[in-house]
């Protein structure tokens, strides 16, 4: 019968173990163990139950040192499955790698052949959007200098008209101003002739008012006369003349106006008699 101990080869080999591994086969080896020296305490009082206890305990320790070994076996796998675990996972870890490089490589090739495209596109662009801007920039120059050309005509048109005008002005104004001085000595001329024509009606108004009170005075006279001779004569007021009548009305402080017809002017004169004579 081997004497090795079960925990003595765990603790030589547990450090080539995974840990939760190493933890699993010592609980698998210590338990056994321990169960096996409670039952030789228990049975220390019974000296005939000592030999029986120990085949068990020897048969215990068989059965620790088969699953010692089985454990040892299922470590070694679970240490090369989980190196195997590892070297997958830096396979793993370097296809990632190498798919992202060539990926970012792939990217960075189709940014550029895009980026390529695109300075084509925009230079085709520039370039014919230049041509275009040539050409409208021509054909305005063009109608501008047309325009321009057409102003230049209309202004030595006009400027032609302006100097004809003015020639002519100049003449209307000689001629303006030789009407103006023979209007002058013309003004002159009615103005003395006015102011001889003013002193002649001026002479005649004088003569005119001295025969206008000279009548008036006659009016009266003749009013006073026939205002005592109206009731034997009564024809006399309408031999009258209008005037006459209008001036004898007012000497007889009769209230009459010129729009008023002759035979209103001799009935108010007649009231005015037979007003005087009650």
């Amino acid at each position: 019968m081997s004497t090795i101990k079960p925990s003595s080869w765990l603790a030589q080999h547990a450090t080539r173990l995974p840990h939760a591994v190493g933890r699993v086969l010592e609980r698998a080896v210590t338990e056994p163990a321990r169960q096996v020296g409670t039952n030789v305490a228990d049975a220390a009082p019974f000296a005939d139950g000592i030999e029986s206890r120990l085949h068990q305990a020897d048969s215990a320790i068989e059965r620790a040192k088969e699953l010692e070994a089985r454990a040892a076996e299922k470590a070694v796998r679970a240490r090369e499955a989980s190196e195997e675990a590892q070297a997958v996972r830096d396979r793993g870890a370097d296809d990632v790698r190498r798919t992202r490089e060539d990926t970012d490589e792939r990217v960075e090739q189709v940014v550029a052949e895009a980026q390529k495209e695109a300075d084509d596109y925009v230079a085709a662009k520039r370039q014919r959007a230049r041509e275009n801007a040539d050409a409208d920039v021509a054909e305005a120059q063009e109608r501008a200098e047309e325009r321009a050309a057409e102003a230049e005509g209309r202004a030595e048109k006009a400027r032609a008209e302006a100097e004809e005008a003015v020639a002519h002005a100049r003449e209307q104004m000689a001629e303006a101003r030789r009407m103006a001085d023979e209007a002058a000595r013309a003004a002159r001329e009615a103005a003395e002739q006015a102011r001889e024509r003013a002193d002649e009606l001026a002479r005649e108004a004088d003569e005119r008012v001295g025969e206008a009170e000279r009548r008036t005075r006659a009016v009266s006279e003749q009013g006073r006369s026939l205002a005592g001779t109206a009731d034997e004569d009564p024809l006399d007021l309408e031999a009258m003349h209008k005037a006459d009548l209008l001036d004898l009305a007012r000497d007889m402080g009769i209230d009459v106006n010129g729009s008023q017809l002759k035979k209103e002017l001799v009935t108010a004169i007649r009231r005015g008699r037979s007003r005087a004579s009650a």
